[in-house]
């Protein structure tokens, strides 16, 4: 792999990730305080309704990026263009389809979610702006493309980072001028989309001249075929809706606005936590791709298997620390709602990433093998199995919000371990037994993480931000020592030398 360019991609996606996590660290607080946990709850349940409307719109744009990279990668032009075309405006198609639905929605709102009569004009204008990010959004998608193809993932990572800040100016400007209003968040994430979409747009021009969007080059084969690869992801993100997207509302309609209030709370780190940990094997994806392009399978299992490493050495860092520093965390975050409670929930809600971040490259596998019929099924039943055991659990016990963000973690666990290496193995040609020996590997480092780092929150309790941030630093050394020696063989350990070399040679030019 290209070093520098791994580095870049890495490190910029990491950059983007963080300017989102700041701001829902530094801004969540404030908007709770502001205008209150019930009215706060209904930020994540708008950004579920999206993902609900997202269910359809993946059949056609989650593939894109696979076919225009491997026809471009044969030097096939002609027919990445017509990729490129045909997604673009079958998308377009799309946003005017949702934008009638999006308008249903706002009129019959009341109906459908339980909203407090004090802030349901509030809320309706949220839904009404987060509706048009999303068609925004979906009109834009086709444009990131081209960085994804080019392997250049750093440029979208910067276009976020840019976008990110927009979403800074408005709100720190709407909230410290006028009166707090839930809705103000909806306005940023639509100024965000919309620098997504223009920079996109500006971008993808200079980075792939070559790929162009002409009507003329619309082919109805290609929805066709985009249509039926893609119809499984869009079938994964209904069982993802299934497994994790549905419990706010549930929490709503169910428990009330003030559970659910609780509960989007207690979600927000973890979740945030989750796009974090995502960023490193998103980045190996590309490279992946076309090395499965060029057919150079030696070189793709290698790099598989380093990423499985690599990918767990550095996301089971921040998912261990956090396990170890929640309850002080969440003391020093939001006292007002802070206590064992919100610490368990947080805690039930990412409990599954114990089982996930040693296989996230695996997921990609799915998508660049297209081969996602079964990885989408066993997703449907985990998410299945959720709902159903979910309200049955609701309907005779007392556990409340427990069992709304623990059965989900705990079916996922199962699935994470059981079904995706072997199917992943199964789509390589390869004996499970090749993928599970770093996987076994790194629930083991898991485990020695967890118990080191809770030793020294022991040793030395988090009582203040800077206590918290000297252990959070103190992990993150530990971690890397304990992962390079636990988990890399002499080879993996030679290329990562050669990686930080790099990096560093970069910043010294610089």
């Amino acid at each position: 792999m290209k070093k520098k360019q791994l580095i870049l991609n890495i490190g910029a996606n990491f950059i983007s990730v963080m300017v989102s996590l700041i701001i829902s660290f530094f801004l969540t607080p404030y908007i709770i305080q502001s205008i209150g946990k019930e009215a706060y709850a209904f930020v994540p349940i708008s950004n579920n309704f999206t993902s609900y409307m997202a269910v359809l719109t993946l059949a056609l744009t989650s593939m894109t990026g696979r076919f225009v990279t491997l026809k471009t990668h044969k030097n096939d032009i002609n027919a990445a263009n017509d990729y490129y075309s045909t997604s673009f405006y079958s998308n377009l198609v799309i946003a005017l389809f949702w934008s009638l639905i999006c308008f249903a929605v706002v009129i019959f709102l009341n109906r459908l979610v339980n909203i407090p009569p004090e802030i349901f004009d509030d809320v309706r204008l949220l839904f009404i702006f987060m509706f048009i990010a999303f068609i925004v959004n979906l009109a834009t998608t086709s444009f990131s493309v081209a960085a994804y193809c080019m392997n250049r993932l750093d440029v979208n990572s910067i276009i976020n980072i840019v976008g990110s800040i927009m979403r800074i100016v408005v709100i720190f400007v709407l909230f410290s001028f006028f009166r707090a209003r839930v809705y103000y968040i909806g306005l940023s994430v639509l100024a965000f989309m919309l620098i997504l979409g223009s920079l996109n747009m500006i971008t993808s021009r200079k980075i792939m001249p070559t790929l162009r969007i002409s009507l003329k080059r619309v082919k109805m084969k290609i929805v066709w075929e985009l249509l039926s690869s893609g119809i499984w992801n869009s079938f994964i993100q209904l069982s993802n809706v299934l497994l994790t997207g549905l419990d706010l509302l549930i929490a709503n309609l169910i428990l009330g606005p003030s559970a659910a209030g609780v509960l989007a709370i207690a979600k927000t780190a973890p979740m945030a936590l989750q796009s974090l940990i995502a960023v490193v094997p998103s980045a190996f994806s590309p490279y992946l791709t076309i090395l499965y392009a060029r057919d150079d399978r030696n070189l793709f299992i290698s790099e598989l298997l380093y990423t499985l490493k690599f990918t767990s050495i550095i996301t089971g860092i921040p998912i261990a620390a956090y396990i170890a520093l929640s309850s002080s965390f969440f003391g020093l975050w939001v006292p007002s709602v802070a206590g064992n409670e919100l610490t368990a929930l947080s805690l039930l809600t990412m409990i599954s990433m114990i089982a996930s971040f040693c296989i996230m490259p695996l997921f990609h596998i799915f998508t660049i093998t297209n081969r996602l019929k079964w990885p989408s099924a066993a997703i449907f039943v985990t998410g299945l199995l959720n709902i159903i055991i979910v309200l049955t659990v609701l309907k005779t016990t007392n556990l409340g919000l427990y069992a709304i963000a623990g059965i989900s973690s705990f079916l996922e666990i199962f699935r994470c371990l059981i079904f995706v290496p072997r199917y992943a193995a199964h789509c390589i040609h390869e004996p499970p037994s090749m993928l599970y020996r770093p996987i076994v590997k790194g629930l083991a480092y898991m485990g020695i993480l967890i118990a080191t780092f809770t030793g020294i929150t022991l040793i030395v309790p988090a009582t203040s931000w800077l206590t918290l941030l000297v252990l959070g630093s103190i992990m993150v050394v530990a971690g890397l020592l304990i992962g390079v020696l636990f988990m890399l063989n002499s080879l993996e350990k030679e290329k990562l030398r050669a990686m930080v070399m790099t990096m560093a040679n970069k910043l010294r030019n610089n």
